[in-house]
This record gives structure tokens, sequence and C-alpha cells, in this order.
């Protein structure tokens, strides 16, 4: 009787080995120092919930607690100035502004409101399906943006919906004293 051969069927996925490879000697997992098992409820709690060891004695009141700055490679560095955003380049959001009417530094309020294009838009999207008529509103299409002073309340600058900014100035230019 022959012994039968099994037929290998599809690719070989691993190489031969070759020979002339020796094998490794294993190496021994390094020896640690067996330290004792706490048994002991006591030695247990210790060992989980160690005592803290206080570090330094801080003083009781908190006037006294030196402040700390963050520092940098050249030392402790101050905080850097608020900064005036031009009117020609106010964004989205509320920015420090020079006011040209009341001359004080202070933060932008804003306003958008829809254009007749926002409705216009609205009324083609509800074309297509009454559930649609709303895109135009949420996601602001066709808004224009109205920036104003927050201590003065007059209307520094607007943004067109095709954003560009119109600067609103006073009749007499004032220049500003931080400038």
């Amino acid at each position: 009787m022959q012994p039968q051969q099994q037929q290998r069927q599809g690719p070989v996925l691993a190489a031969p080995i070759p020979e002339e490879i020796e094998p490794v000697a294993a190496v021994p997992p390094p020896a640690y120092s067996k330290q004792p098992v706490p048994t002991s409820p006591d030695a247990i709690q210790q060992e989980v919930n160690p005592v803290p060891v206080p570090v330094k004695d801080l003083p009781s009141d908190p006037a006294q607690v030196p402040k700390q700055l963050p520092m940098s490679p050249n030392g402790p560095q101050p905080q850097p100035a608020v900064g005036v955003t031009p009117l020609s380049r106010l964004g989205d959001n509320p920015q420090w502004i020079d006011c040209p009417f009341c001359e004080h530094r202070t933060m932008t309020r804003l306003r958008k409101e829809g254009t007749p294009m926002q409705m216009i838009a609205g009324i083609v999207c509800c074309l297509f399906c009454v559930c649609l008529a709303c895109v135009p509103c949420l996601a602001h299409w066709f808004e224009e943006t109205y920036y104003y002073c927050s201590r003065c309340n007059k209307q520094v600058a607007k943004r067109n919906e095709d954003g560009h900014i119109t600067v609103i100035v006073p009749e007499t230019v004032v220049p500003s004293k931080f400038a």
C-alpha cells in the first residue's frame, strides 16, 4: 500500500524555511525580587491607600499665596493687550473696536437680518418640497450683518450678503485716542 499524498489546492501562503537558519536559544525572564505578600487587613489597607506626606505648608491666608505667572524660556511674559479689529475686517462674532462715534474701545454688538432674496429663495425651495421652505433662514443664506457699538449703540458697519463691508463714519472724523 502506498501512502496517499495530499494535494494542496490554492496558493502556498508560507515560504519554506531555509535549513541554514539556526534556532535561537530561549532567554530566561529576568529575575525579580520577591516581596512578601501582605496578608493582614491593615497591611493591605496601607498598601492600597498610603498615608500622604505633606510636601509644604501653605499659608492659611490666600492673600499670602504668591501669584504664579506662566513661564517661558525668556522668563515671565506679560499678558497680551486686547487687540482692536479694524472696522473693515469685522467678522461673524463680536470683536473689540475703537468706536468712531464715542471714541471708546468697546465690543461690537451684532444683528443679522434676512434680505428679500432670502424670502425668494424660501419660495423657490418650497416649490420642491414644503419642508425646504425654512432652509434659507436656517442656513443663513442672503443675510446682512449690522455692527453696533455696545456703548453708544450707533451703527459702525454693515456687511452685505455678498461679504462686502461698508464702514459708517461720523460726519466729522475724530482721531482715536488709542491709536
